[in-house]
């Protein structure tokens, strides 16, 4: 479920800057990182604009405890950690001012409200400093409704884990490849030579200043473009169609009792009919669109919805060896919504430095008995104390265990379900 993620994350959002003309030095850096995912990262990240407005714009009272969260989060956030692969990663979020948030009783403690993330393959952890033990989510675990699929649950597990992996790296493969080519020209893209920029760690690096400006029409224009470019592409096609064959393989094998198997050639054919069917439908509906709805007439509409205005500011450092040491990003989104009584303004400002290129920052998983489990939060419900009331923690734990207690109760009820229907 993890595997690769934050690597097909960020190959997924080269496709929002452009990558063709003055940019197409961001998507070569983009690919370059996903080729050597190890490295150490910096960044902060923060609410910008009328964002302690938005209770009185939709009717509300601001409550003490809202108030201060968004002012914390308009403070920023520092984000600092490595990624020693694209499956292990740690890094912490920290808040810079967290005043607030220890005044109405949302922190307490010597340290700064912060939380810790280690991604290890199938397995996250997440702990603050308030908090005496990791929660680990776990997405290799049985789930329950697995038994539905008759067998062993392991087994299934296994085979669905299996399943999912070929998944994950049929996309991933994907992704990189046609991103590595894609080729929209970006209205305002602009190169501003060689730049110093100075490294979290001390270091001086020379790299290539690329700054990008998006508004809501060139998000419309990329669309269209993406979408034109899609249906008319045979690597998108052969992607669509391998993808079906195997979550058909996936399905036939996970669901014996359905009866239905397929050869391998009969599953190709039928999915190539399937998709050649839907790029037709596709690039019909594209052609018949555009005609109606240009880019003009749909920012146009897109402003009587309430959606004023859209800025969208990139900046790209990227080194000698087509590595973005550095990046910035400032979002800005006007609004007003029908309930809403007046517009506003809100936005994300961050920027992030990545250094460290093949030689990351190492660290191990937390060991067995440094973590909980969801499965063992229901087993023993005095575990949940191991996460503190005043953390961020718990109450992530306490939905996952509501959740995982729903779906036990779903599976006893089919199973008593198929017992008495057996039993008639």
């Amino acid at each position: 479920m993890w595997k690769k993620g934050s690597a097909l994350l960020v190959a997924g959002t080269v496709l929002l800057t452009g990558c063709a003309g003055e940019a197409s030095l961001v998507r070569d850096s983009i690919v370059a990182t996903i080729d050597k995912p190890n490295y150490d990262f910096e960044g902060t990240l923060k609410l910008t604009g009328d964002v302690e407005k938005l209770p009185e714009a939709f009717g509300e009272t601001a409550d003490k405890e809202g108030t201060a969260l968004l002012s914390a989060l308009k403070a920023g956030v520092t984000v600092k950690g490595s990624q020693l692969d694209l499956d292990t990663v740690k890094f912490e979020v920290e808040v810079k001012d967290d005043k607030l948030l220890r005044d109405n009783k949302l922190w307490t403690g010597d340290k700064k409200a912060s939380v810790e993330t280690i991604v290890d393959e199938d397995k996250v952890y997440v702990k603050s400093p308030l908090d005496s033990k990791y929660l680990v989510i776990d997405s290799s675990a049985s789930n329950p409704f697995m038994a539905e699929l008759g067998g062993s649950d392991a087994a299934n597990a296994a085979k669905l884990k299996d399943y999912q992996d070929k998944m994950n790296d049929l996309t991933f493969n994907f992704v990189k490849k046609y991103v590595s080519k894609y080729g929209y020209t970006l209205t305002d893209a602009k190169n501003h030579g060689k730049q110093s920029v100075t490294l979290p760690n001390g270091e001086k690096v020379e790299a290539t200043h690329v700054t990008v400006k998006i508004d809501a029409k060139e998000l419309v224009k990329m669309f269209f473009f993406t979408a034109n470019d899609a249906v008319a592409s045979k690597e998108v096609k052969d992607f669509a169609i391998d993808m079906m064959v195997l979550t058909t393989s996936m399905t036939e094998d996970l669901y014996p009792e359905a009866g239905k198997k397929t050869t391998e050639a009969e599953k190709r054919a039928n999915a190539e009919a399937m998709i050649n069917e839907s790029m037709v439908e596709a690039k019909k509906w594209l052609d018949e669109t555009g005609k109606i709805y240009t880019p003009e007439k749909i920012v146009e509409e897109m402003k009587k919805e309430g959606f004023h205005n859209l800025a969208w500011n990139l900046d790209f450092y990227i080194d000698s060896n087509k590595m973005p040491v550095k990046q910035t990003s400032d979002l800005s989104v006007t609004f007003q919504a029908p309930e809403m009584k007046q517009a506003v303004t809100i936005g994300l400002a961050a920027d992030q430095y990545a250094y460290n290129f093949g030689k990351a920052s190492k660290f191990d998983a937390p060991a067995k008995d440094a973590g909980l489990t969801v499965q063992q939060l229901v087993k023993d419900e005095k575990a949940i104390n191991s996460f503190s009331d005043k953390g961020f923690v718990r109450p992530i734990a306490e939905s996952m265990v509501e959740q995982q207690k729903w779906m036990e109760e779903m599976t006893k009820d089919l199973e008593a379900e198929e017992a008495a229907t057996t039993t008639k």
